[in-house]
């Protein structure tokens, strides 16, 4: 997975924010006030400390709970955890003496070399000798256990919280491939009906329809597997579809196509408008009855608008609606929030207007 300049970012912050936290909780017990790192061996310690449950929060990320807990291994994972948890606590306690501190380096006081009390006036051990303990408050232990605790929680949730956006994104790519298996075989089958009425015709026009058709199978195979495509690229795809079905129909339908905006700079998602058009063509034509077919597509800013009517007439063509259906289906998995579909059912007339954000 590619990683951004956000990604690391992000990161950054997290592990500044954390080791910040010795200055927030130190052995004083005071909040806000800052360790002496340069001269408490106490101090040293906890911020070691910390920088070790660091470490352990991106093991646990990184490792554990996608190897272990995700495995179903969850049983070994609370065991691991448990014991890690012994182990920051043992080491906060153990550590945390003057002879055990590994991180105190100052040198150790001996009273009988060190020690040579004065040789005039009153001398008092209780005012000249009073050493500082070296360990912190117990609550210094509780703070290491709250942020273990948090660590572990957090990061935890975060993982799971991935897993299920990973999950649904993939079950709505695997949703978006079995729809466009269906789209494409529908579309080439309606097309090539056209091209046989042609060929049954004997008409002039068959070659050029093939060489239309050759650049719609052109566009199906090599974009209309891309998530999205040039906005140019779809409507001249949209252009070929239209002059096809004219060429076909000749004049048994009168269709009043139009196309106003520049549709360059933007992008769009394959297909996601042609069924629409190819409906009103396979619902609105019949050579007995008045058929009339209105195709307007609008480009403003970064919005299309797509208007398709067509008169109703008795249908010679039977449709399972599978190729509508579908876009329908693939807009509210693709523009959730970024399109709005109106049809107009009525008694003469069929009629939808898209809006849809394209970028």
């Amino acid at each position: 997975m590619k990683k951004t300049v956000s990604f690391y970012a992000m990161h950054l912050c997290i592990c500044l924010a954390f080791m910040i936290l010795p200055y927030l909780l130190t052995a004083s017990g005071s909040v806000f006030s800052l360790p002496d790192l340069s001269g408490s061996g106490h101090d040293r310690l906890y911020f070691f400390t910390y920088f070790t449950l660091l470490i352990f929060f991106y093991l646990n990320y990184y490792y554990l709970i996608p190897k272990v807990y995700f495995s179903n291994e969850r049983v070994v994972y609370f065991f691991l955890i448990i014991l890690f948890f012994l182990f920051f606590l043992w080491m906060s306690v153990f550590f945390d003496n003057p002879e055990r501190n590994f991180l105190d380096f100052r040198p150790v006081f001996s009273f009988k070399e060190d020690f040579r009390p004065p040789t005039h006036g009153n001398f008092s051990p209780s005012k000249h000798f009073n050493p500082k303990p070296m360990g912190g408050p117990h609550s210094q232990y509780g703070h290491t256990i709250l942020v273990y605790l948090i660590g572990v929680v957090t990061s935890l949730l975060i993982a799971i919280n991935i897993r299920l956006q990973k999950v649904e994104k993939d079950k709505m790519k695997s949703e978006l491939s079995f729809l466009k298996a269906q789209i494409n075989p529908h579309f080439l089958f309606n097309t090539l009906n056209s091209i046989y009425s042609l060929a049954i015709k004997k008409d002039d026009k068959t070659a050029d329809a093939v060489v239309q058709l050759s650049e719609l199978m052109r566009y199906i195979i090599t974009n209309a597997n891309d998530d999205v495509i040039a906005l140019e690229k779809e409507i001249n795809y949209i252009n070929n579809f239209v002059e096809l079905q004219k060429t076909r129909l000749g004049n048994t339908v009168n269709v009043e196509y139009k196309v106003e905006g520049n549709p360059y700079g933007k992008s769009i998602t394959p297909l996601i408008l042609i069924s629409f058009i190819e409906n009103a063509f396979k619902h609105g034509v019949n050579p007995n009855q008045d058929s009339e077919i209105v195709i307007k597509i609008d480009i403003v800013n970064n919005f299309l608008t797509l208007f398709v009517s067509n008169h109703k007439v008795e249908n010679l063509q039977s449709d399972g609606g599978i190729g509508l259906q579908n876009t329908i289906e693939r807009l509210t998995l693709l523009y959730p929030d970024n399109h709005e579909l109106k049809i107009d059912d009525s008694t003469e007339n069929y009629s939808i207007t898209l809006t849809l954000k394209v970028g």
